[in-house]
C-alpha cells in the first residue's frame, strides 16, 4: 500500500503514541490516565473542540472554513484483563492488564491521523469529528457517548472505523459492504434449586441436574428452532454452583453469549430460553431467571458506503472478507449514521505476528499503523459527500 510523504514523516510519533498507550493499561470507563495522555496530545493541535464525555472519553473537532459535510472517525480505548506475555521492550507495566486487542493501535492511528487534520486545518473541505471510546470490550461505551452528543454538533454525514486483524495479510484491507459482525447478547442465567444430602436426592431439586439439562437442550433449539441458513449461535462459557461434593447444588449461575445478524432470530433464541426455563421448574422443581447483561446490535456496513470506499481505497490493499461471528459495539453508531467498519491486517509469519486477538502473546508491527492514516486521509479527501 502507497503511504504518502506527509504520512511517512508521521512515523515516530504514532510509534511513540502506541507504545506510551500499550505499557499502561487500562479497562471498561477507568481509563483515567489514557484519557488524559490524549487530552494532552490534543494541547498541541489547533481543533476547535476537545471534550470528554461518558467520563474518559474523547471528542474532538477540527472544521473546515467552508466545510462540504462532515466525517467522523472513532477508535476504541480500552485493555483487556491479561497477563502479557509477549516479551516486548514496551509491554504492559500493569500485571494482569494488557492491550491484546489492539486498541492501543487504533488510538495511535486516530492520534496521528489528528495530527495531519492540524497540520493541513488551511486545506481541509470537511469537519472532521475524531472520538475516542471508552467499554468497548465490557459494558459499551458506544451508547453513552451518543447519548451525550457525540454525533451531533456537528452531525457526521457518514462514521468509519478500523480494527486490527491478525487474520488477514499485514497491511490489507477487509471491506464488506452489509452485515460484517453479529448482534450480541451476553447473558447470566439463574437456576434456583433446593439443597439436600446427596443421599438423599429426593428431598431437594438439584440446580446442576437441571443446569445439564438446560445445556443440552439449549443446542437442541439452535438446531431445530433456528433456520438453518441463518448465522445464529449460543455458548454457556461458564458455569458456577454447588457447595460440597455430597449436597445437591441450591443454585447456579450460567454465563452466555448468543450471537445473530438478524434481532428477529435473537427473539427466537430468547424466548426458547425463557420456555426451557419455564420447563425446568415443572420438570426439576427449580425456577430460572435470565438476564440480558450486554446487548449489542449487529455491524452492518453502509453497502452504497462501503462500495464507494472500494473505488477510494488502493484497489491492491482492499479484499473482501466474510461476515463474523465477533461482536462490536460501533453498531450503535450506525444506528445513527451511515457507517462502515474495516479490518486492517497484521497477520506476518516472518515476523512472528500470528498470534490472535485476545491472546497473551497478541502484537503487530506498527508500520500498519501508517496504513490505518493514509486510509482515513485517502477517506476523508477522496469521498464526496452526496
Amino acid at each position: 500500500m502507497h503511504i504518502d510523504n506527509d504520512i511517512i514523516a508521521l512515523t515516530e510519533t504514532v510509534k511513540e503514541h502506541r507504545r506510551r498507550l500499550h505499557r499502561c493499561p487500562e479497562t471498561g470507563f477507568e481509563l483515567e490516565n489514557t484519557r488524559d495522555y490524549i487530552l494532552d496530545c490534543f494541547k498541541a493541535w489547533d481543533f476547535d473542540e476537545v471534550t470528554v464525555m461518558a467520563d474518559t472519553g474523547i471528542k474532538a473537532v477540527i472544521k473546515a472554513q467552508q466545510p462540504q459535510g462532515t466525517l467522523a472517525f472513532r477508535a476504541d480505548m480500552d485493555a483487556l484483563s491479561l497477563q502479557e506475555e509477549t516479551g516486548a521492550e514496551f509491554a504492559s507495566e500493569r500485571k494482569g492488564f494488557m492491550h491484546a486487542c489492539g486498541h492501543d493501535g487504533h488510538m495511535a492511528m486516530l492520534l496521528g491521523f489528528a495530527e495531519w487534520l492540524h497540520k493541513n486545518r488551511q486545506n481541509l473541505k470537511k469537519n472532521a469529528v475524531l472520538i475516542f471510546q471508552p467499554a468497548e470490550e465490557s459494558v459499551g461505551g458506544a451508547l453513552p457517548m451518543i447519548e451525550q452528543g457525540v454525533l451531533e454538533s456537528p452531525r457526521p454525514d457518514a462514521i468509519f472505523a478500523f480494527h486490527i486483524m491478525p487474520d488477514l495479510p499485514q497491511g490489507r484491507i477487509g471491506l464488506k459492504a452489509g452485515p460484517l459482525m453479529a448482534q450480541t447478547c451476553e447473558f447470566d442465567v439463574i437456576l434456583h434449586g433446593t439443597s439436600a444430602h446427596g443421599a438423599m436426592p429426593h428431598k431437594g431439586a438439584d440446580a446442576i441436574l437441571a443446569a445439564s439439562h438446560f445445556i443440552a437442550s439449549l443446542q437442541g433449539l439452535m438446531t431445530r428452532r433456528i433456520d438453518p441458513f441463518e448465522r445464529a449461535l449460543v455458548s454457556i462459557g461458564k458455569l458456577n454452583g454447588g457447595e460440597r461434593r455430597n449436597i445437591l447444588a441450591s443454585k447456579v449461575v450460567m454465563e452466555g453469549i448468543a450471537r445473530t445478524f438478524n434481532d428477529d432470530v435473537y427473539a427466537i433464541v430468547r424466548d426458547q430460553i425463557l420456555t426451557l426455563l419455564e420447563g425446568l421448574e415443572r420438570s426439576h422443581g427449580v425456577s430460572g431467571e435470565y438476564r440480558e447483561v450486554v446487548y449489542y446490535p449487529a455491524v452492518v456496513n453502509d453497502e452504497a458506503l462501503a462500495d464507494r470506499l472500494g473505488s477510494i481505497l488502493p484497489r491492491d490493499a482492499v479484499i473482501p472478507v466474510n461476515p463474523m461471528m465477533i461482536a462490536e459495539d460501533f453498531s450503535y453508531y450506525q444506528k445513527k449514521v451511515p457507517g462502515v467498519y474495516m479490518f486492517l491486517g497484521s497477520g506476518n509469519e516472518e515476523l512472528g505476528f500470528v498470534h490472535p486477538l485476545h491472546s497473551s502473546r497478541f502484537g503487530f508491527d506498527e508500520a500498519i499503523l501508517l496504513d490505518g492514516i493514509q486510509a482515513f486521509k485517502d477517506i476523508f479527501t477522496g469521498l464526496e459527500l452526496r
